[in-house]
């Protein structure tokens, strides 16, 4: 079952539709006037005859294995009730530990998934994804002094507006209390430190934040939002955890919209991994897509690749180091596979 449908959700749609062990039973309409509508339609695909409702009790009672939940503002309440009632549920709304959302709604939520005999598990690009492929490098080396993973991207394409407002974007760089509020919203990548460090068996004595702003150099219009000159239209921000002293695990973010900004900050396009030890591991990973209607994709597509593994796991809260290897699985473009004999 899918919860939301907005830039994300449209594509964990599309996922689900192409995963042959799923089938798509429901879906959730965060807005009234989505309610009764199409979730193809509000894919911006063919119909696919199931229909969004805003009636939690009518789509908790379709049973479904698991719900993709993906809202931009999460209600913990929504997230106890799918639990309790024994459905598994997989988010990316800023959720990796729960430990972003306060002790108290964590063990809440841990405690609705092992009533329920289910799972709870966050994912998606980064954190998520990211975090995984940092920790994967890491099984190159007999020794690691620190895992960098930095997201570097031309957002500019990424049409949320609310998500932009919500860091300070369009707004003034100086204005009060800007920092607490960026930090307060991006408290997830906590989340992610913390789970890095739990896989590595590092045991941190403080998580740092320290964050930049970049400001449009002319008025700029992306269509979907604008920024007037001297406006916040980039953000430069760093989570460092920090073990004997130093950092040993640092998440790094760049992001920029519209093409006119100071500081100028170059992107890499993609994530940027090293892993500083024995030996040294460098990687550099894009997952980018010419159609549009994809951005979002790779924030999705891990969530819904994730369902089996979620369904199959232990009941309670569970972290990508728990689970077994998420892949595409049963993905694969058999029309494109050729095959030899030995």
């Amino acid at each position: 079952m899918q919860w939301t449908t907005g830039l994300v959700g449209r594509n964990a749609v599309k996922a689900v539709l192409a995963h042959p062990d799923m089938e798509l039973v429901g879906g959730y309409a965060w807005s009234s006037g989505k309610a009764g509508q199409d979730l193809g339609v509000l894919a911006g695909i063919d119909p696919i005859g199931v229909a969004a409702t805003d009636d939690v009790d009518a789509l908790i009672a379709l049973r479904p294995a698991c719900v993709l939940y993906m809202p931009l503002q999460w209600e913990t309440d929504h997230m106890v009730r799918l639990l309790e009632a024994g459905i598994n549920v997989v988010s990316t709304a800023n959720f990796i530990t729960g430990r972003s959302y306060g002790d108290e709604e964590m063990a809440r939520l841990d405690a609705a998934a092992r009533s329920g005999g289910v799972s709870l598990y966050g994912t998606g690009a980064n954190p998520g994804m990211a975090n995984t492929l940092g920790l994967a490098a890491a099984a190159f080396c007999r020794r690691v002094d620190r895992i960098s993973v930095l997201e570097s991207v031309d957002a500019t394409n990424y049409a949320s507006k609310d998500t932009w407002v919500s860091l300070g974007f369009g707004g003034p760089p100086d204005a009060p209390g800007l920092v607490d509020k960026v930090k307060q919203r991006m408290l997830v990548f906590v989340d992610a430190v913390e789970m890095m460090a739990g896989a590595l068996g590092v045991e941190l004595e403080d998580i740092r934040f320290d964050v930049e702003f970049a400001t449009a150099t002319t008025d700029v219009d992306l269509g979907w939002m604008q920024f007037p000159q001297g406006t916040v239209c980039g953000l430069k921000g760093r989570w460092s955890g920090i073990a004997a002293g130093r950092p040993v695990i640092e998440l790094g973010l760049l992001w920029r919209l519209g093409y006119s900004m100071e500081p100028d900050w170059p992107v890499e396009r993609g994530y940027v991994i090293d892993v500083d030890g024995v030996p040294d591991v460098h990687l550099r990973v894009s997952a980018e897509s010419a159609d549009l209607a994809d951005y979002g994709a790779s924030t999705a597509d891990p969530a819904v690749n994730a369902v089996p593994a979620v369904v199959a796991a232990p009941p309670g809260l569970v972290t990508a180091d728990r689970l077994p290897l998420v892949t595409a699985r049963g993905l694969v473009a058999q029309s494109r596979v050729s095959t030899r004999s030995a």
